[in-house]
């Protein structure tokens, strides 16, 4: 029986590209996991028609109550849901924008000494133009 005997320099190259292997695997990997998560972000979802109108369903007068089918009561659950979701929305969505924006410092600095700087050049504007003329008056002096 014949053991194979690797000297330690032949050693330290398998190993060397053993890890280059491996390294350059979780690179591509990295890279393909970049592209799909860059892809999929951009896909825009479905925009769910929200409108203000209702729509109108003439229905005849039935004295005896019917049964409804599932697809009809789906529909409107769905429609009632959407429409009292309508304002929950729009203030998720500013809730959303605000979050963002506080997420990163450099805005938040930026925003705070613009709004500093606005309100100084508006202290300078309103003393530059107020019309503070009070004469100068002599103090009497003493005679000796």
């Amino acid at each position: 029986m014949k053991i194979p005997i690797q000297t330690p320099l032949e050693q330290l190259h398998q190993n060397d590209l053993f890890l280059k292997n491996k390294s350059l695997h979780a690179i591509s990997s990295f890279r393909q996991n970049i592209l799909n998560n860059r892809d999929a972000h951009h896909i825009n979802s479905k925009q769910l028609k929200l409108s203000d109108t209702r729509e109108i369903a003439i229905v005849p007068y039935e004295s005896n109550a019917k049964v409804v089918d599932s697809n009809s009561f789906a529909y409107a659950l769905e429609s009632a849901m959407t429409e009292s979701n309508s304002g929950m929305q729009q203030s998720s969505k500013i809730r959303n924008h605000i979050t963002s924006f506080l997420h990163r410092p450099a805005r938040v600095l930026a925003s705070i000494v613009i709004i500093v700087l606005i309100v100084y050049i508006a202290i300078m504007a309103g003393q530059s133009n107020s019309t503070n003329q009070q004469p100068i008056e002599q103090t009497p002096q003493k005679s000796k």
